[in-house]
C-alpha cells in the first residue's frame, strides 16, 4: 500500500468495496491505535446519500464560508470532507454522518466535528456528554469533541432541539451568530434565520438564559413554553407560544391536537422546509386534529387532511405551495 495513503482515502475505499487486503489490515490498525478515528469511522459507516456535483459544489461552498464562525483569529483548522466515486455519470456521493447528514470533517487541535444535515427528517445524534439533538434539514452543528471541564460550547447554523444533559454544574452553551443560549439541563429548540436575521429560543422544560452575542448587557431569562426572539433592530423580546406549533418538527410522528388550520400548515411548513400560504380566513380557523407519519410526501399529507377539511392545494413555480378552501 502506498505510505501516502491516508484514513480518509480508506474510508472511502470501503465505502466502494474497493479496499485491498493490505488496505483493510492498515485501516483496522489505525482505528485501534486511535479513538477519534473510531468515531469518524461509525458516523460515516451509518449513511450514504447520493447528490449532484452541482449540489455538492454548493454545500461545500456554503461550509467554507462558514468555517471561521465560531473561532479564534489565530486557529489554522484543517477540514477534512469525505467524498467517494460513483459510477453513475455526473454524480458523486458524499459519506453522511447519520441518516440525513451531508458532511463529516473533522478538525484539529482541539477536534472540532461538524455536523450538516442536507436532508428533510431531523437528524438525532449524541454529543460527547451524552446529550442529544435534533438537527434540522439545512443546518449545521459544530462541536468539540472532547468537551471541556468547565463548559460545553456548541455552535449552531440553522435550526436544532437540544436535550441536554445535566452535569454537575458544567454549563451548557450554543453560540449563533446572533444569541448565546446557556443552560444545565433541559430541553429546548434554537432557530437562526440568517435571511430574517432573527433567531428564536422556545423552552419546553427547565431554563435558559438569552444573551445577544457579543453584548455585554444582562441576559433574558426564559422559562416553560415561552419564545425569546432575538433581532439586530429590537434586542430580545419574550412571549409565551404553544410548544406543538415549535417542537413537533423533530419527531418521526406529528400529533396534532385541536390546531387551527393555519397553525397546521405553519407546522407543516416547519417540517418540510417550504412556504405554505393558505388563504380563507373561515378556513385558517378551521380545528384539526391528526396524526401524521412524516415520512410521506407533504401531497400525501395534504390528501389526508383533504378528507377530513376539504382543501386545494398546488405548487407554485417558486416551489411554495398556496392552501384553498374547496
Amino acid at each position: 500500500m502506498k505510505e501516502n495513503s491516508s484514513i480518509w482515502d480508506l474510508l472511502a475505499k470501503r465505502t466502494d468495496h474497493s479496499l485491498s487486503k493490505e488496505e483493510a489490515e492498515a485501516l483496522e490498525q489505525m482505528l485501534k491505535e486511535d479513538t477519534s478515528l473510531q468515531r469518524a469511522s461509525q458516523l460515516v459507516d451509518d449513511s450514504l446519500v447520493n447528490m449532484d456535483t452541482r449540489q455538492v459544489e454548493e454545500v461545500m461552498n456554503r461550509t467554507w464560508s462558514k468555517v471561521e464562525f465560531g473561532m479564534k483569529a489565530n486557529r489554522k483548522p484543517r477540514l477534512k470532507l469525505i467524498i467517494r466515486r460513483c459510477a453513475v455519470a455526473a454524480s458523486i456521493a458524499v459519506l453522511c454522518v447519520l441518516g440525513g447528514v451531508l458532511g463529516y470533517q473533522l478538525w484539529a487541535k482541539p477536534d472540532m466535528l461538524i455536523v450538516m444535515n442536507q436532508g428533510k427528517e431531523a437528524l438525532l445524534f449524541t454529543l460527547p456528554d451524552n446529550s442529544k439533538v435534533w438537527l434540522g434539514g439545512g443546518s449545521s452543528l459544530k462541536y468539540p469533541d472532547k468537551l471541556s471541564a468547565r463548559n460545553r460550547e456548541v455552535y449552531l447554523d440553522g435550526e436544532a432541539f437540544f436535550d441536554v444533559k445535566k452535569d454537575n454544574g458544567r454549563t451548557f452553551q450554543v453560540v449563533t451568530e446572533l444569541v448565546e443560549v446557556k443552560v444545565l439541563g433541559t430541553r429546548f429548540d434554537v432557530r437562526v434565520s440568517e435571511e430574517d436575521n432573527m433567531a428564536e429560543v422556545v423552552l419546553e422544560s427547565g431554563s435558559v438564559k438569552l444573551n445577544e452575542r457579543n453584548k455585554a448587557e444582562d441576559g433574558v431569562i426564559l422559562r416553560p413554553g415561552e419564545m425569546g426572539r432575538v433581532s439586530r433592530q429590537s434586542g430580545i423580546e419574550v412571549r409565551h407560544v404553544d410548544l406543538q406549533l415549535y417542537t413537533t418538527w423533530k419527531d418521526k410522528y406529528m400529533n396534532i391536537e385541536s390546531q387551527k388550520m393555519e397553525n397546521v400548515m405553519f407546522m407543516l411548513s416547519k417540517r418540510y422546509h417550504t412556504e405554505i400560504r393558505i388563504e380563507g380566513e373561515e378556513l385558517k380557523a378551521e380545528i384539526f386534529s391528526g396524526r401524521f407519519d412524516i415520512d410521506q410526501s407533504l401531497e400525501n399529507i395534504f390528501e389526508t387532511i383533504d378528507l377530513i377539511t376539504p382543501i386545494h392545494y398546488q405548487q407554485q413555480p417558486d416551489g411554495t405551495y398556496l392552501v384553498t378552501p374547496k
